[in-house]
C-alpha cells in the first residue's frame, strides 16, 4: 500500500462524505468512490458504514485512518528533512516525462529553460507514466510530464493539453490534402476506407495507442498491412518519419513540420489528458516553477 492512499480515506472521514470530500480533493466523485472500493478490496474490511447519506468509520476505520495520520506525519517530517538540502535542490531539476515527447521538449522547451538558467542541471528521464508516477512516490523524480494518470492523494497536478486518437502521417502525405474540416475534430478528418491502401506501423497492442490502433485496423481495415510494429511512441514517429508506414495513436507529442496528424472519421473523438505531476509535500526551487511555467508557454504557441 503506498503511503499516500490514506490521505483520501482520512479526507472522507473528515467530511463524512464522499461528495464533499472529492470536491475538497479536486477530483470527481465516481473516482474518489473507485478509490475507496479498491482500498476496502484491498485489505478485506469495510472503512465506513453508509447511513444514508453519511460515511461513518467502522472500527476498521478509526484504525485505519489514526495510523494513516501518523505515518503521513512521519512522512511530511521526512521529506521536510530531505528538502532542505536546498543547496542541491536549487541547482538541478529531476524531469521525466513519456517517450516520443524528445522533439517538444528539446525544441522548444529546454533551450529556453538552460539560457534562463546556467547553472542548472536537468536531470532528465523519459519512460511509461505509470513508471514516471513511481518514481516520482520514491522521491526520485521532482516533476513529471505525464498521459492519463489517474489522479491520486499527495500530488498536484497541472493540465498541459488534451491528445486525441489520431492518424500520424508524412507532413507531405495525399492524405493531408484529401482531409476536410469536421465540427468536433481537432484535426483535418480523413475516413480509413480512404487507407486501403496504406502501409501501417504500429506500438505492440499491448500499449496504449497499440490496443485503439489494433482494434480501429481489425474493425475498419482487416486486411491492412503493418509493415513495422515496435516498442514505443517514440519510434513509432521514427518510423513514420523514415516512411515505413502512417500510424494511428493518441496525439501526444507536439510533432515537428515533417509530421501532421489527422482525425479518424470512424472513431469517436477520444479524449485524454497531458499533465505536469509533482508531490504536494515537496519543495518547489524556483527553476522547477520556471520549468513549468516554459512548458505551459510552449504548449500555447
Amino acid at each position: 500500500m503506498n503511503v499516500r492512499d490514506y490521505e483520501y480515506i482520512i479526507k472522507i472521514a473528515e467530511n463524512q462524505s464522499i461528495t464533499k470530500a472529492a470536491a475538497a480533493l479536486y477530483i470527481t466523485q465516481s473516482a474518489l468512490t473507485k478509490y475507496l472500493q479498491r482500498i476496502e478490496e484491498e485489505i478485506g474490511l469495510p472503512l465506513f458504514l453508509r447511513s444514508g447519506h453519511k460515511f461513518l468509520l467502522t472500527d476498521a476505520g478509526r484504525e485505519y485512518v489514526e495510523t494513516g495520520r501518523v505515518i503521513l506525519k512521519l512522512d511530511q517530517d521526512l521529506m521536510q528533512k530531505l528538502n532542505q538540502s536546498s543547496d542541491l535542490r536549487q541547482k538541478e531539476v529531476r524531469f521525466g516525462f513519456g517517450m516520443g515527447r524528445e522533439h517538444f521538449l528539446y525544441t522548444k522547451v529546454f533551450p529556453k529553460f538552460l539560457k534562463e538558467h546556467p547553472g542548472i542541471t536537468l536531470k532528465n528521464h523519459a519512460d511509461a507514466s505509470r513508471h514516471l508516477k513511481m518514481y516520482l512516490d520514491n522521491g526520485l523524480l521532482d516533476l513529471a510530464l505525464v498521459t492519463n494518470l489517474d489522479p491520486a492523494p499527495g500530488y498536484k497536478y497541472i493540465p498541459v493539453k488534451q491528445c486525441y486518437l489520431s492518424l500520424l502521417v508524412p507532413a507531405d502525405s495525399h492524405l493531408t490534402e484529401s482531409a476536410s474540416t469536421i465540427e468536433g475534430y481537432p484535426y483535418p478528418v480523413v475516413s480509413l476506407s480512404d487507407c486501403a491502401a496504406e502501409t501501417f506501423v504500429s506500438t505492440d497492442p499491448t500499449t496504449h495507442s497499440g490496443s485503439f490502433s489494433d482494434k480501429l485496423l481489425k474493425q475498419f481495415l482487416p486486411d491492412a498491412y503493418v509493415s513495422m510494429e515496435v516498442s514505443d511512441i517514440r519510434s513509432l514517429f521514427n518510423a513514420v518519419r523514415a516512411g515505413f508506414g502512417i500510424a494511428i495513436t493518441l496525439s501526444y507529442d507536439f510533432v515537428g513540420k515533417d509530421l501532421k496528424y489527422l482525425s479518424i472519421r470512424e472513431a469517436k473523438p477520444l479524449e485524454e489528458d497531458i499533465q505536469l505531476v509533482y508531490r504536494s509535500d515537496m519543495a518547489m526551487s524556483k527553476s522547477m516553477k520556471d520549468l513549468i511555467d516554459i512548458i505551459l508557454e510552449a504548449t500555447r504557441d
